[in-house]
């Protein structure tokens, strides 16, 4: 649980501002501002440093409440890095949404038989998949 930075033992809270440290110098991630926090926004994961301290939601569940990291996420970012953590999350993510889909596709087909409605479904997977393979193929380069 505990990281080595330049021959110290840091705690997980030391090892979390790492994580906001890396997220901070992420060209790609959006950087976000209020008066009472700062945020980072990248591929639907946002890190916020607040007074409170640094907390990760997954924007992807929730709806607009957003739905905090688990624990062991936390561990994953600490031990991975920002970028890691954040297609770690988005696959899972992915994979519970093709899940539901896929069981909205067979309640589908045997009880409703709505065209449309199935057309949609198939849709919004295979966008899904998509998204989910590009993931798999950015955390391979």
């Amino acid at each position: 649980m505990f990281r080595k930075s330049r021959g110290m033992l840091l705690s997980p809270l030391d090892s979390l501002y790492e994580v906001w440290e890396e997220a901070s110098l992420d060209s790609k991630a959006i950087k976000l501002t209020t008066k009472n926090s700062d945020a980072i926004l990248f591929k639907g994961i946002k890190i916020v440093n607040s007074s409170n301290g640094i907390k990760i939601y997954n924007t992807k569940k929730g709806g607009l409440d957003y739905k905090e990291i688990s624990y062991d996420d936390y561990i994953y970012f600490i031990n991975r890095g920002f970028r890691n953590g954040v297609y770690h999350i988005l696959k899972r993510t992915y994979k519970d949404q093709i899940d539901t889909i896929t069981q909205k596709i067979q309640n589908e087909v045997n009880q409703r038989n709505n065209k449309k409605h199935y057309d949609y479904l198939k849709q919004k997977r295979d966008n899904i998949i998509k998204k989910y393979t590009q993931i798999i193929k950015t955390q391979k380069l």
